[in-house]
């Protein structure tokens, strides 16, 4: 890797520029207003002649070239000669883009070997070029490279730049190379992907949001098993958990209302999703022989929860699962509704014989939500697909 790095660097310190050879009576051309320094022709010829040796040869040689062309900038970059003036446009050139490829080294050097040193290695390229998504697409593979490691400790930074790099891309911002992902098409549900997976610890409502996003995309990593998995266990994190823990509160070993009703309704349909999304990553695991530790791993959570919805019997889960990539994606805030409650009418209180309406709850609402399995709420990490 560290060869490759430095062809790389070396290729891109290669300009396009003609190499102006520095005229032997440089002498003879300068003016009579020049002096100093610039009247200095052997010494600028010496050191120019040094830069010369070393710019087009390995990395340590294009250092001492481009110590040598600082040098002669500092020394000689306001002579006005007219030998002078090429030689000094060309060094300047080449200090530069060796600075920028410095600069695009360093940075994805600590991207690709050292993840946790990497969003310091990486702060003078983006200072330098803020408008270029590479850095910040060489930050998102280190968060990747670390969390595939088993390494959280770059989560949240890691997805703070993808988070930077899907702005840019709404703003119109392009490159010409798109690592760690595939492509230009694939980059927006990969950046998603890591942003759901590096928060669905911390913020599981944005995993799910993300991930709803890629699913309805038309993306390669719609189709990958661990997108289905992850939305599984960030829709029970987000929503399954919260109003379990809500209706226990407001709920469980009380009088039945309506509004404990609707949110056992929304419960029941949280946990569908869950079911759906898992039913869908079991269905592309088993589609595809490398993802069968996907499978094994999802099918225990998935039968649990079926036989929850289903009074305890696992009956027609395996056409369920045969047949539920050809059916709509469910979305949040379509739960069928509620029953319609009947209205009853009794004297009033007041002896008036006003009429007084009372709410009937729905047949066996007052029932609490089943106790439902953790459903693997940690995914196995893996790559969105690359061509």
């Amino acid at each position: 890797m560290k060869n490759v790095l430095r062809l790389l660097v070396f290729a891109a310190l290669v300009t396009v520029f003609a190499l102006p050879s520095y005229a032997q009576d440089a002498a003879a051309a300068q003016t009579p207003a020049q002096t100093g320094p610039c009247a200095e022709a052997e010494a600028k010829a010496a050191l120019y002649a040094k830069f010369r040796e070393n710019f087009n040869k390995t990395a340590d040689l294009q250092k001492v070239a481009y110590e040598s062309g600082k040098e002669y900038l500092n020394k000689y970059g306001a002579c006005t000669g007219e030998a002078d003036k090429p030689i000094i446009t060309y060094v300047q050139n080449w200090v530069n883009k060796y600075e920028e490829a410095t600069l695009v080294f360093n940075c994805q050097k600590a991207a690709n070997e050292t993840p946790t040193q990497a969003f310091e290695a990486c702060k003078a390229w983006i200072a330098a070029k803020p408008d270029d998504l590479r850095p910040h697409l060489a930050l998102v593979g280190a968060g990747i490279k670390a969390y595939t490691s088993k390494d959280n400790s770059l989560n949240a930074r890691a997805a703070a730049e993808a988070r930077t790099v899907l702005q840019m891309l709404e703003a119109g911002k392009t490159t010409d190379t798109w690592a760690p992902f595939a492509n230009q098409q694939d980059a927006p549900a990969g950046l998603r992907y890591y942003i759901a997976a590096w928060s669905l610890e911390a913020n599981p409502e944005e995993s799910a949001t993300q991930l709803l996003k890629i699913a309805q995309s038309g993306s390669t990593i719609a189709k990958e098993p661990g997108t289905f998995q992850l939305l599984g266990a960030s829709i029970y994190n987000s929503e399954v958990k919260k109003m379990a823990d809500q209706y226990k509160t407001q709920c469980e070993g009380k009088d039945a209302t309506h509004e404990c009703d609707v949110l056992l309704n929304k419960i029941n349909y949280a946990i569908d999703r869950v079911i759906d999304s898992y039913a869908r990553a079991v269905a592309l695991s088993n589609a595809n022989p490398k993802y069968s530790a996907t499978a094994t791993a999802l099918r225990p959570v998935l039968t649990t929860l079926y036989k929850q919805r289903h009074e305890e019997k696992e009956t027609g889960l395996n056409e369920y699962i045969a047949s539920v990539l050809n059916k709509p994606l469910p979305l949040p805030g379509q739960e069928p509704p509620l029953p319609t409650p009947p209205a009853s009418t009794s004297n009033g209180a007041d002896g008036t014989g006003a009429a007084t309406t009372t709410t009937t709850p729905a047949s066996g609402t007052t029932a609490k939500p089943a106790a439902t399995p953790t459903p693997t709420p940690k995914p196995a990490a893996q790559k969105p697909p690359r061509s």
